[in-house]
């Protein structure tokens, strides 16, 4: 056995979530085995694109690598990916479990929402005499808006109470659709129903909410019930009734179906786990918790919250500022690594952060070739935070996707991977492990948006120090790059007193192709003469686009021996592109070389060396004009 359990999740679903996670990590006690949490925030009200971006997370998981996987299906705000992730692990043979929805060839835990719907719905009709209610549903086509949305039907329909298709909306799980809702409601001519009955708690707070901004207050105007039994929901003034779904043993069942599974189990088996009514001060009852003395605790922990809210933000704010202007890659990875072993209290002590490993190397590549290429591309940490310290050189690869990991026999860790993207196109993903403060205090999406925003903003901020280092047209270094680059280049090799190589390239007849066939053709023979250049120029070179048609080489690692060599490739590639005639011209060029000589001439400039090399360049050039005059005349 591998002895892992992947569970694909979403994050905005985070107590039942939560609750789930108690369930199996008692099971994994029991087994021995690690939990590997693939986690989004994908929502019904962003953007495709965007939502795409966090659903791709999933791209992460290869089903060989577990033992078993669970897929929170009806919460991952996306059908279709659920039954993608139960088709990937059915070819592979790795047992799963879909929580919440029926999925073809998988085990599955579904939570019957009808018990607890049922006893919300008649408490609200014979405790507190409610005669209209009105629904608010997430989307029209979710299973577990439609299983609540028919219960309600139901109950009132049993009491003789009429309830039409005027009587519900949709308020696809968010406060922005259900304010949206609730504003059309008051609105209506039928004005304010007894009740507002949610399909869950983030909607019924975003109703309450709506209402007390429309001057109506809850309960006292009118009731207001959600779903889940969420932890913000008993913090909420008025505390909400609502609906518990017992997802610790929604948890404990699912992977007690994987290892019936492994121990040779082939049928297919569907559990429900019932669900229960929890009451609460939304719908005028005291409830059945002390909301009074929970609500008194959390404002008692406020400071301390607001506090470490603050210090967090400053954490955030120092990266960004410390970022903005690194000049490499190198930089980068060596002040982030400075600045999350200094302060790692909220990232708890397993941190990481993976990237695409050409994220950084090739920073003129947009978000959408990165993407294309992630899956043969490699994967580099960026940061890892091992116990407090920074450890390098941990492997890392599409099978070990956390870096160093082993599994600790008689330990159980729960590891979190969370999806780094722009729009559609994902670059990386974090790691978190265990619980540390931004996944307890359910601070992990906001953390990550701020996250992202710093890491973009260091490759964007290199990409324009590289496009103004570079020719628009050839790619090739400007007389900017020439300064930054070549010049300490320079520098850098009379230090250590070696040489390098100064080759100055110019194009011939350059006038003659513009004025006889155009700019076009002259633009051609430049780009011609630069893929040249490019294709033979050895790694760790600096080519400059030095004027309209000349091109300045400096290598370290050319020497006597190499440099004509060099020469003679780039002749020959020239000649080579000649014979295939595809323009009316040949391409050619001059070509002047030295190598410099640092310990014999420790007060030469690079200046004084590119004019040596232009000089022979020029007179090899001159010597070829006379050639050609001579074999016209």
């Amino acid at each position: 056995m591998k002895k892992k359990v992947a569970i694909c999740a979403n994050g905005w679903n985070y107590d039942s979530l939560y609750d789930a996670l108690e369930g199996i990590k008692e099971y994994a006690q029991k087994e021995d085995f690690d939990i590997f949490v693939f986690l989004s925030f994908a929502s019904y009200s962003e953007q495709s694109a965007l939502m795409q971006g966090e659903l791709n997370i999933y791209e992460l998981m290869d089903p060989e690598d577990y033992d078993g996987i669970i897929v929170f299906s009806t919460a991952l705000n996306s059908v279709n990916t659920a039954v993608s992730l139960c088709q990937r692990a059915r070819e592979k043979n790795i047992p799963v479990v879909s929580i919440g929805m029926e999925l073809e060839g998988a085990d599955s835990v579904c939570v019957s929402n009808d018990e607890g719907m049922r006893e919300l719905v008649t408490h609200l009709i014979k405790v507190h005499n409610v005669k209209r209610a009105f629904f608010i549903g997430g989307t029209d086509d979710h299973v577990d808006s439609i299983a609540r949305l028919r219960v309600t039907r139901e109950v009132f329909e049993e009491n003789g109470l009429s309830f039409t298709d005027e009587d519900y909306g949709y308020g696809r799980w968010s406060n922005r659709y259900t304010a949206e809702v609730t504003d059309r409601v008051i609105d209506s001519k039928r004005g304010l129903p007894d009740v507002f009955i949610c399909a869950n708690d983030i909607m019924a707070m975003a109703c309450a909410t709506q209402l007390a901004d429309r001057g109506y207050l809850v309960p006292d105007d009118v009731m207001v019930t959600g779903f889940d039994n969420c932890r913000e929901g008993k913090f909420f003034y008025p505390a909400l009734s609502s609906v518990d779904q017992n997802y610790r043993e929604i948890g404990y069942k699912a992977c007690d179906l994987i290892f019936d599974r492994i121990r040779g189990r082939e049928d297919i088996v569907r559990e429900v786990v019932h669900s229960h009514f929890a009451c609460g001060n939304s719908c005028r009852c005291k409830g059945d918790k002390d909301y009074d003395s929970m609500r008194i605790q959390y404002c008692r922990d406020s400071f301390r919250r607001d506090m470490n809210a603050k210090l967090l933000e400053q954490n955030e704010r120092v990266i960004r500022q410390w970022l903005a202007d690194m000049p490499n890659y190198n930089a980068i990875k060596q002040t982030l690594c400075e600045h999350f072993e200094r302060n790692h209290q909220f990232e708890g002590e397993g941190f990481h952060i993976c990237v695409n490993e050409d994220f950084f190397r090739d920073i003129m590549l947009s978000e959408k070739e990165l993407w294309e290429r992630g899956k043969k591309a490699g994967i580099e940490p960026l940061v890892s935070l091992v116990n407090g310290q920074i450890v390098n050189g941990l492997e890392v690869n599409p099978h070990k996707i956390v870096p160093g990991y082993t599994k600790v026999p008689g330990e159980q860790k729960v590891i979190f991977f969370l999806p780094m993207h722009h729009f559609e196109f994902n670059y990386g993903y974090v790691v978190v492990t265990g619980f540390p403060y931004i996944f307890s205090e359910n601070m992990l999406y906001p953390y990550m948006e701020k996250l992202q925003q710093s890491i973009r903003l260091m490759r964007t901020n290199l990409r324009l120090k590289a496009l103004s280092d570079r020719d628009q047209m050839t790619g090739l270094y400007n007389r900017f790059g020439y300064e930054n680059k070549a010049l300490p280049l320079y520098e850098f090799s009379l230090h250590n007193g070696s040489g390098v190589m100064v080759m100055f390239v110019d194009i011939n007849y350059m006038k003659k192709i513009n004025d006889q066939f155009g700019h076009l053709h002259g633009d051609n023979a430049i780009r011609t003469v630069v893929a040249a250049i490019k294709e033979n120029i050895p790694d760790d070179s600096i080519a400059v686009r030095f004027g309209g048609d000349e091109f300045l080489l400096i290598s370290p690692i050319c020497d006597e021996k190499e440099a004509p060599y060099l020469k003679e490739r780039i002749l020959k590639y020239l000649d080579e592109k000649n014979k295939e005639k595809t323009v009316p011209y040949e391409i050619s060029v001059s070509i002047g070389y030295v190598v410099t000589d640092p310990v014999n001439r420790p007060s030469a400039t690079l200046e004084d060396y590119i004019i040596e090399a232009d000089k022979q360049m020029y007179e090899i050039k001159k010597e070829m004009h006379m050639k050609n005059d001579r074999r016209k005349a």
